[in-house]
């Protein structure tokens, strides 16, 4: 009787688990165009003040085009990045978005796109935003930048904003540069007449730092217990077979 009680306890417990989940639609669109740009990590070496010597090689280097995104709060397939507007007919225009019963797990997924793995530093988080009120999660690049947070107390049921952030610091002797790749290249710092190009002007910084679009989230009450169609029959099924096991025992021993 009591291996009769485990079995049932056990297989309530796996028909109650319930995951949290991102509802995937067909995506949302972004205009892009061809004008080319791009972040680059630097040796100092290479420049002179704000001016980047033509050709110095990139230790990392990104380039994209407008309208590209540097990083997503969802997973890459939520997104559909084009210089064709209006979108392709197949594609419609649906965002991605999370749902959490209360007291659940805050699991998200992203997609870093624009990345500088040769920097010294890189710090990822996830803001999670209602109103004026706001919470923040770490995340890790070994985690798949996934917070696996547990929900704070002070949640309620409703809709929430969500953004994933990402800063990469270049460390001593480096800097990342800014450019737009069509900029005029001038022959600075040198006699007239010399028509060469030397140097770019463009942004110097040490620290670069992105966000995505804000994706929806959804906080749901908690659900109640119930348990579904396909758990019920196999509920059934298994005390069905523990209780014709249980009398062919006692057949025998009365035999």
């Amino acid at each position: 009787m009591r291996l009769l009680k485990y079995a049932v306890v056990g297989l309530l417990f796996c028909s109650f688990l319930a995951e949290a989940e991102l509802i995937r639609g067909a995506g949302r669109a972004s205009e892009t165009s061809t004008r080319p740009q791009s972040y680059g990590l630097f040796d100092n070496s290479y420049f002179n003040d704000s001016y980047l010597l033509a050709g110095a090689p990139a230790i990392d280097r990104v380039s994209f085009t407008i309208g590209d995104l540097p990083l997503l709060a969802v997973p890459r397939e939520c997104w559909l990045i084009t210089d064709l507007l209006p979108p392709p007919e197949f594609w419609q225009e649906e965002p991605c978005y999370y749902q959490f019963e209360l007291g659940a797990q805050l699991d998200f997924e992203s997609a870093l796109i624009w990345d500088f793995p040769s920097a010294f530093a890189a710090e990822f988080s996830w803001t999670l935003t209602q109103g004026e009120q706001s919470w923040a999660f770490s995340a890790l690049r070994e985690n798949g930048f996934n917070p696996a947070a547990a929900m704070p107390d002070d949640l309620v049921p409703g809709e929430y904003w969500l953004t994933f952030n990402s800063t990469f610091y270049s460390g001593a002797d480096r800097d990342f540069y800014y450019r737009n790749d069509r900029d005029e290249c001038g022959p600075v710092f040198l006699d007239e007449g010399d028509e060469r190009c030397y140097y770019y002007l463009g942004n110097r910084s040490d620290v670069l730092s992105f966000s995505s679009p804000s994706e929806q989230v959804f906080i749901l009450e908690r659900s109640a217990v119930q348990v579904p169609l396909p758990s019920t029959l196999s509920l059934f099924a298994g005390l069905g077979l523990l209780l014709v096991g249980r009398r062919r025992l006692l057949s025998l021993r009365q035999r």
